[in-house]
């Protein structure tokens, strides 16, 4: 895919009117969906049909969730507003920390406890000190080039397993991360990838030691949009091959940390 041409998926996921669209879609998915998580995520048929795979990910996020958790949002100071009404949405009491290196572009104070600028492989957290660990949407552009985000930024792809490094140290024994990643053919766009197979396993690899692993899969088709599918049909598909704003296929990785009881 050319650069114009993702520069014109974005430009389409960012526009005003697809963003309620993905909170309808994801809002109606939680409510209809006999979900089992982590081990399973029931999609309606149909689901989301054109839209960009923000709908899988907030349905996930909001599942991996339960009021009173202390959850850390990495990569929240560019949250579409889509990202934004599942924060409203979400249960009291909340106790939510945001960290990037950039500065959010709207009033962080109204969603989260804490907003930190900092570094996602060296966040400055205590050991445990989180409950559920969010990187929606995120991962993919680590030590990519983000001058459009920020000028403070180091291009470097090792930094998204070290990013996996620090979230799971500052994540509590039994305690959920939930990473997400657009997925099939591997596509480097300069300022985000496209993982495929073997990059993610080069990536979760050593998340495998520490605690018990979900790998879920979704692929958007026509004409029922977004469904689950299976990794070894998704290996051909590459980011807006599907016109729907976004990847064809994304991945949603649990990782629920080993010792402790699991969030409740």
């Amino acid at each position: 895919m050319k650069l114009e041409d993702i520069k014109r998926v974005i430009d389409q996921l960012l526009g005003r009117d697809i963003q309620p669209r993905i909170t309808r879609e994801y809002r109606r998915a939680l409510g209809l969906g006999s979900h089992d998580f982590p081990a399973r995520i029931a999609l309606p048929v149909p689901c989301a049909r054109g839209l960009p795979e923000r709908v899988v990910e907030l349905l996930a996020a909001r599942l991996s969730y339960r009021p009173g958790l202390r959850v850390l949002d990495v990569g929240h100071a560019y949250i579409m507003q889509c990202h934004r009404d599942l924060l409203r949405d979400l249960p009291e009491p909340r106790d939510l920390t945001g960290i990037d290196i950039a500065e959010p572009i709207f009033d962080a104070s109204a969603f989260y406890t804490a907003s930190v600028r900092g570094s996602v492989t060296d966040m400055g957290f205590s050991d445990a000190t989180f409950d559920l660990v969010w990187c929606i949407s995120a991962l993919e552009h680590f030590g990519m080039d983000n001058s459009g985000y920020t000028r403070e930024f180091v291009v470097d792809e090792s930094m998204a397993a070290r990013a996996m490094e620090e979230m799971l140290r500052v994540l509590r024994p039994g305690g959920t991360l939930l990473v997400t990643l657009p997925f099939g053919r591997y596509e480097n766009h300069r300022w985000f990838r496209n993982f495929d197979s073997a990059h993610l396993e080069t990536l979760i690899a050593p998340a495998r030691r520490l605690g018990t692993l979900h790998e879920l899969y979704f692929r958007h088709a026509e004409p029922g949009g977004w469904q689950a599918a299976e990794p070894g049909t998704l290996g051909g598909l590459g980011y807006g091959d599907e016109k729907n704003a976004g990847a064809s296929a994304c991945v949603v990785v649990v990782v629920v940390k080993n010792g402790g009881e699991a969030a409740s």
